[in-house]
């Protein structure tokens, strides 16, 4: 079983990272939204990158929600992400990859 956070690298969250409030956690956010560190669709920082900007670091689990299940809601929120900027469905990770 898959015991970390799948991500695709589709830069969904970095583009939208001033609606989600990522200057609250000391993001750069530029005049359209995105994070100041995306450069060509990439992280400029990703090996220094805030703990905001980690899944693995961030799951937030409730009682009796296991890792995993984190991890699959916050796909599931990526996919999300993921339509509302129009991205092509290929970037996202089918679930049952966490059952690998």
């Amino acid at each position: 079983m898959v015991d970390k956070f799948l991500c695709s690298q589709c830069g969904a969250c970095c583009k939208l990272a001033g609606v989600m409030g990522g200057e609250k956690y000391g993001l750069p956010i530029n005049e359209d939204g995105s994070c100041g560190h995306l450069k060509n669709n990439v992280c400029s920082i990703y090996e220094n990158r805030p703990d905001i900007c980690r899944v693995d670091k961030m799951a937030f689990t409730k009682e009796g929600e296991s890792k995993k299940d984190y991890f699959i809601k916050s796909t599931k929120a990526c996919h999300k992400l993921i339509d509302l900027l129009d991205l092509d469905e290929s970037y996202k990770i089918d679930i049952k990859e966490y059952d690998k």
